[in-house]
């Protein structure tokens, strides 16, 4: 509902300024105009347009400075380009057919290639990530065509951004005949140009995200627990609950070390027979004569009690015991009295809600915290995999995980994104580069061959083949998220 609501407002906020324009606009409004003339601003139904020729001068001085090198970048950039063709039709081709079969066995695997929806595959939470990854990533596409161009003499007319709804990308303007009228292999070049770019970012982003715990290692360490990011969504509170910054290590006996592994025991616990203690018969010899069944019985004594069961047949059924006591006093974990030693009693936790419903689900859940007290949860163990958010960078001083966990989660949004732009844009789509790249390449395929007709139809089925692929893969995955 958030992001439909976001949207919503958007869509008004939209539909307010196309129609004062219209309004201003109808009216001849004088500074109306004036304020257009020193900001080129175009407005038109749910999309704004901004356009500025300030950098041409600036870029065409830098590129040709550098001409000869970004000939060399340039050169190196289309042949990986070019060989990355045939890669990307194969990858589209697999991820129609993992697409078409979840939708036929109703199932979900996930493919590689899939679009974005906020709402549905992309949390509302990470919207900010994905609005400025767009932009980065279109930025560095268009300001590739840019420099190939300028490095080939050719003029830029103007850059610029454009934002359709909430979404930002930007734009280079070239002119088409002067393009068209180079030599095959530049065109290439200037065609290449924004994929090569995706692709060299989406590397270096990848770079940044494998060597973040080398890079951090002053101030973070990894490997020794996680550590509690967020607790925004988290509703169960008491004295020995979590805390912002707390270092988790362990779950019931199941170790963390990442929050690869903290998601691992948690859903282990969910799918498993809860886990009981082993404690001495001793202990449970002295609260016998005490024993209260008023917790295994909903009074108010289960508001700091807990109702356990013993797998042993010599000590009495049920317990009404204080949690906490019971897991320091335990030696071990067990599902029956088989696992404790001779003079030891399993005592597993019952939950007899009043919704029966709920009885399966519960667990008791000890998370051991480093430097502190084992944090003590009675529930499902589905509230702590949802609303605890953590980190996998435990501080080592008094600087927090937050801005790494952004500066990691924009490197891989960026890594993901920058690359499936580039496998996108290499297809030979309608409107893309890869039409424009399968143009010029059957130019340079087919030089000498004076059967025009040959290398249009091939241009022609090279297009409709990769255009099919891509609307069908499209379809596909929408289809199989909606479904």
């Amino acid at each position: 509902m958030e992001v439909t609501n976001v949207f919503g407002f958007v869509i008004l906020v939209h539909i307010f300024i196309y129609c004062s324009d219209r309004c201003l606009k109808g009216n001849n409004s004088q500074r109306y105009k004036n304020f257009l003339s020193m900001a080129p601003v175009q407005i038109d139904f749910m999309s704004l347009r901004w356009t500025t020729s300030l950098f041409n001068k600036k870029i065409s001085n830098w590129a040709t400075r550098k001409k000869y090198k970004l000939s060399w970048w340039y050169s190196l950039g289309t042949m990986i380009t070019i060989l990355l063709c045939i890669p990307s039709l194969i990858l589209l081709a697999s991820t129609a057919v993992v697409s078409f079969e979840n939708i036929r066995q109703h199932e979900n695997h996930e493919a590689i290639l899939q679009p974005v929806v906020p709402g549905v595959n992309l949390p509302s939470t990470d919207l900010p990530y994905y609005l400025i990854t767009l932009l980065v990533c279109t930025v560095v596409h268009e300001i590739g065509h840019a420099l190939a161009a300028v490095s080939e003499q050719i003029p830029l007319i103007s850059f610029g951004l454009i934002v359709w709804l909430v979404v930002p990308a930007a734009f280079v303007e070239l002119p088409t005949k002067d393009v068209t009228s180079l030599p095959p292999w530049k065109q290439l070049k200037i065609y290449c140009a924004g994929i090569w770019h995706n692709i060299v970012l989406s590397i270096v982003a990848f770079l940044i995200v494998t060597s973040l715990p080398i890079l951090l290692m002053p101030l973070f360490q990894t490997g020794a627990g996680v550590s509690v990011l967020n607790l925004d969504g988290y509703s169960v509170g008491g004295y020995h609950d979590f805390q912002i910054g707390d270092q988790l290590t362990g779950v019931n006996s199941c170790r963390v070390t990442e929050d690869k592994t903290w998601k691992q025991c948690l859903a282990a616990i969910l799918h498993a027979s809860s886990s009981g203690f082993c404690v001495n018969n001793a202990y449970l010899s002295d609260v016998v004569a005490n024993d209260q069944l008023g917790c295994c019985n909903n009074s108010e004594l289960s508001q700091s009690h807990l109702c356990f069961l013993s797998s042993s047949d010599l000590i009495s059924n049920q317990h009404c015991l204080r949690a906490r006591e019971v897991s320091e006093l335990s030696t071990a974990w067990c599902s029956n009295h088989k696992d404790c030693s001779q003079n030891q009693t399993c005592l597993s936790p019952s939950f007899q809600s009043e919704l029966e419903n709920e009885a399966d689900s519960s667990r008791l859940i000890l998370i051991q915290r480093k430097n502190a007290a084992s944090i003590i949860f009675v529930g499902n163990p589905d509230e702590i995999y949802r609303s605890v958010i953590v980190s996998n960078y435990v501080p080592r001083t008094f600087i927090g995980p937050n801005y790494v966990n952004v500066l990691y989660h924009l490197m891989w949004y960026l890594f993901s994104f920058s690359a499936g732009l580039a496998v996108l844009n290499v297809v030979p789509c309608i409107y893309m580069d890869g039409q424009h790249i399968v143009g010029a390449l059957t130019e340079v395929v087919f030089k000498g061959c004076e059967n025009v007709s040959m290398k249009r139809q091939a241009q022609r089925a090279l297009i409709f083949s990769g255009t099919s692929l891509v609307i069908i893969n499209i379809a596909f995955s929408l289809l199989s998220m909606f479904l």
